[in-house]
């Protein structure tokens, strides 16, 4: 039996290679945890959401199944959170596999607009929990052996057993992911540097920029060049009639 904790209303119904029982419905995984009325299963797969604790709550009920009842999970979750603590520390003592997508497959998602960014900033991969009891080269073997059978158009997804390995394989960046305020802020610079590009420029304003300052066009016409001498000129002028008029 494969378990998906999470409800999807526009779930793939394709049918699985091999005879397998499906439990997928819609109901509070946490309160079915917490009164531990959730089903029976033998493998858990599923795609946890990525907001708040969602994903350490999921691998975290994964991983005490894994070490109470021996069964493996596969979760498809950022690529980041095999950075993370929490990570390390709830996988103490298990044995896990992470498997990347192809580099010219990667998994990638549109960013929600408004966000500063076009496309989310990472990538996922899945996150696999499996029983201390397996042979690891010998499964190894068996998924190289299978994709090279059914993927042959496309290069064979990347396997790694640690986060140097992962990084290795160019499934995680080995840079520290900044925090939520400095991504937060990143997106307000990104969103400000939009903003003040503006629309692009018309052809009048290309023009006039390129043209000196002396002979620069205003509303599309030339500017007249500024000459100091013609207007101290002409405020001498005025003076002269000025004192003139008042000696008469």
């Amino acid at each position: 039996t494969l378990m998906d904790q999470t409800f999807k209303s526009n779930k793939d119904k394709s049918p699985l290679p091999c005879p397998t029982r499906i439990h997928h419905k819609k109901a509070d995984f946490y309160v079915d945890v917490k009164q531990n009325k959730f089903p029976p299963y033998d493998i858990l797969v599923t795609n946890p959401p990525y907001s708040s604790n969602h994903k350490e709550r999921c691998l975290d009920f994964a991983v005490n199944q894994l070490k109470k009842n021996g069964r493996p999970f596969f979760l498809l979750m950022p690529n980041y959170v095999s950075t993370k603590e929490y990570w390390r520390k709830i996988t103490q003592n298990i044995q896990v596999v992470f498997i990347a997508p192809s580099t010219s497959h990667p998994y990638e998602y549109n960013h929600p607009e408004g966000t500063g960014h076009e496309k989310s900033p990472f990538e996922s991969v899945w996150f696999c929990g499996v029983s201390g009891n397996e042979d690891m080269k010998a499964l190894k073997d068996a998924f190289i052996k299978f994709h090279s059978k059914h993927t042959t158009s496309t290069p064979i997804p990347r396997w790694a057993e640690s986060l140097q390995g992962l990084i290795q394989v160019g499934g995680v960046s080995g840079e520290k992911r900044k925090n939520p305020r400095q991504r937060k802020k990143m997106r307000l610079l990104a969103m400000q540097k939009s903003s003040a590009a503006g629309p692009p420029p018309s052809s009048a304003q290309v023009t006039n920029t390129a043209l000196p300052s002396s002979v620069q066009k205003k509303d599309g016409r030339p500017k007249k060049k500024f000459d100091r001498r013609k207007q101290n000129s002409a405020k001498k002028a005025k003076k002269k009639r000025l004192n003139s008029g008042n000696d008469r």
